[in-house]
């Protein structure tokens, strides 16, 4: 049964594929819009590790310091740099394809050092010129993105010796949560609307990312991996974090019936997640800091 199960849900899965049927950009930017207003819940939560990547040291060899902030989201780690760096002459970019998350950063931000662009990030790069950048910070992006093409051109737009500072979600990551959306499907692959690509671009670990950047001639200034545990009261309340933190972001695209699902997924992390009268997920992610070359 088991087997006949998951033969019936690849054969759903490539029969979306071939029509096209995976979810695109502009669908996450709609998910990243609707979570906006919460996301200061997930800033609340990480904002201790996103801090350990702006290395400000790294920033103050220079007198004028271009900054990108790509994917920027509200502008935390913008609003983080411009209050650290007193540097008249610094100058911030902060990107991103969602307009309510921009809108909010506008109205954290209030600094002429800084520079916001609504656009999709690839765009926005390729137009770019060329070793323009000190530094890029990257928080939680990359499986948005086609990894080899991003960091492509991160070394292109990048200054000798500039940095990327990452902070991206990896391999292991809300154990639990991708097995019970399967299960869903499993059970019954006519509600699947949508399928998903982005866990395809996740790092497998500190080895694999540095691999990623190595080969576009970036050397390895740090590199750590966290797993953080978060604990809720309720089923409800864990799974109204992953929605309103954009954790989850773009599952709400993959049925047809969300509403009905939704039902479901907490009957689910109520049976599988509870520990001690308690409900546990993971966020794995790794901390990095890379650099362009000059030998290469």
């Amino acid at each position: 049964m088991k087997l006949l199960k998951a033969i019936r849900l690849y054969t759903k899965f490539i029969y979306l594929f071939l029509l096209g049927k995976v979810i695109r950009k502009n669908e996450y930017k709609e998910e990243y819009d609707k979570v906006s207003r919460t996301y200061s819940r997930w800033i609340e939560r990480m904002k201790k590790h996103t801090d350990e990547i702006l290395r400000i040291d790294l920033l103050e060899k220079e007198t004028n310091t271009d900054i990108l902030d790509f994917a920027c989201g509200t502008g935390y780690i913008s609003n983080s740099l411009l209050g650290s760096i007193g540097n008249p002459h610094l100058s911030v970019t902060a990107v991103d394809i969602s307009e309510k998350m921009l809108e909010i950063a506008q109205l954290e931000i209030d600094d002429p050092r800084c520079t916001f662009v609504l656009q999709d990030g690839m765009s926005f790069l390729e137009m770019e010129e060329s070793e323009k950048y000190n530094a890029i910070y990257f928080g939680f992006g990359i499986p948005y993105f086609n990894r080899r093409k991003v960091v492509k051109q991160f070394n292109r737009i990048l200054k000798e010796n500039g940095t990327v500072h990452l902070i991206s979600n990896c391999r292991g990551t809300l154990e639990g949560i991708s097995e019970i959306y399967l299960d869903l499907m499993k059970d019954d692959p006519s509600m699947i609307n949508r399928i998903m690509e982005i866990g395809f671009n996740l790092p497998k670990s500190e080895k694999s990312l540095k691999t990623w950047f190595s080969r576009y001639s970036f050397d390895t200034i740090s590199l750590k991996t966290v797993n953080e545990l978060m604990i809720f009261k309720t089923p409800i309340e864990l799974y109204d974090w992953l929605k309103q933190t954009g954790a989850i972001a773009g599952t709400g695209k993959i049925f047809t019936e969300s509403k009905v699902v939704d039902n479901k997924i907490i009957e689910k992390i109520k049976d599988t997640l509870a520990y001690k009268n308690q409900y546990r997920i993971n966020h794995k992610f790794i901390l990095a800091i890379f650099q362009k070359s000059s030998q290469r």
